[in-house]
C-alpha cells in the first residue's frame, strides 16, 4: 500500500508540471511563453488546430490531476 501511495504522489507531481509547462505554452493573445519566443513559435506550430489539441490535451491532465488530489486525499 506504501508504494502505491508513492507512485500516486510521484503521478500526482509529473501531471502538475505537465500542466504548468502545457498552459505557459499555449498560445495566448498577449501571454505565455509563446509571447517570449516570438515568430519561432508561429514556425514551429505552424497550423492554428495545434491550440486546440493543446487545450484538449490540457483538459484531459487537469481531470487526472483533480482525480489523482481527490484520490491521495482519501487515502
Amino acid at each position: 500500500m506504501h508504494a502505491f501511495i508513492l507512485l500516486l504522489k510521484f503521478i500526482h507531481l509529473i501531471l502538475c508540471v505537465v500542466i504548468i509547462v502545457g498552459v505557459l505554452f499555449m498560445n495566448q493573445k498577449s501571454g505565455g511563453l509563446s509571447g517570449i519566443m516570438g515568430g519561432m513559435s508561429q514556425s514551429m506550430r505552424g497550423v492554428k488546430g495545434m491550440d486546440e489539441g493543446m487545450r484538449k490535451f490540457i483538459t484531459y491532465v487537469g481531470i487526472a490531476l483533480f482525480a489523482s488530489a481527490i484520490i491521495l486525499g482519501v487515502l
